[in-house]
């Protein structure tokens, strides 16, 4: 039996997307080690070993390769243009145990902190001089919020939210607290593992957020929180 032929159209899909990402790794590289501005197309094509005139006809400027970088590094997928479209951030929205749902939710948060914290800072240190970079910024920062709203919205559609928290308020405190900065500075400063973290932020959300377990399930929540007694938080 012979083998499928693959067809040209495909290949050539492969290979562009092959191309971006190497693109993307070699952009990530050069932009942590040394700053946005200082950074060339020339010098992105080189590290890439791809022509600078595919750069540009690819990416067209330096700030679309920023851009591209950060969405890929949330994303984390050659396939989901948003976050809400990956497969763990529908399964977390599916959640019914509202417990679970933040204990995916942080886990999902840590992910995209690890992949993203070092060239989020690469972005708002580039803002402070660009302000196309200060507006991609706060594009960035506006997604981020109606995504985690997602989260808030679906909490309260169960009524978990503690007394007197709205979903707004929620959105405002899972927006505050959830960030790539705050892991960087755990994580990147004070030497927490990503477990830590993510423990962390799951725990702090839970008691931010849901409402008093009953006395029938006061028990199930013991564990938690000798957990993160275990670690000093």
């Amino acid at each position: 039996m012979n083998a499928p032929v693959k067809s040209p159209v495909g290949r050539r899909a492969r290979k562009a997307l092959e191309t971006r990402r190497r693109v993307l790794d070699a952009a990530e590289t050069l932009f942590i080690r040394d700053g946005y501005s200082a950074t060339t197309m020339t010098a992105i094509a080189d590290q890439a070993d791809v022509a600078v005139q595919t750069l540009y006809a690819v990416f067209g400027n330096k700030r679309t390769i920023l851009l591209e970088l950060i969405n890929a590094r949330v994303t984390d997928d050659d396939h989901a243009d948003t976050l809400p479209g990956r497969d763990d951030w529908q399964a977390m929205e599916r959640e019914n145990d509202p417990h679970r749902q933040i204990a995916l939710f942080a886990a999902i948060a840590t992910r995209i902190a690890t992949r993203s914290a070092a060239i989020n800072e690469v972005m708002v240190a580039a803002a402070g001089a660009d302000p196309e970079i200060a507006a991609i910024s706060e594009q960035q920062r506006h997604a981020r919020y109606k995504d985690q709203r997602r989260l808030a919205r679906s909490l309260a559609s169960k009524d978990a939210l503690r007394h007197g928290t709205t979903a707004d308020l929620a959105t405002d405190i899972i927006w505050a607290i959830a960030t790539t900065r705050t892991y960087r500075a755990l994580v990147g400063e004070r030497r927490w593992t990503t477990d830590q973290y993510q423990r962390w932020l799951t725990d702090l959300l839970s008691r931010e957020l849901l409402a008093e377990p009953t006395s029938a399930s006061r028990c199930d929540q013991k564990p938690r929180r000798q957990a993160g007694r275990r670690l000093g938080i």
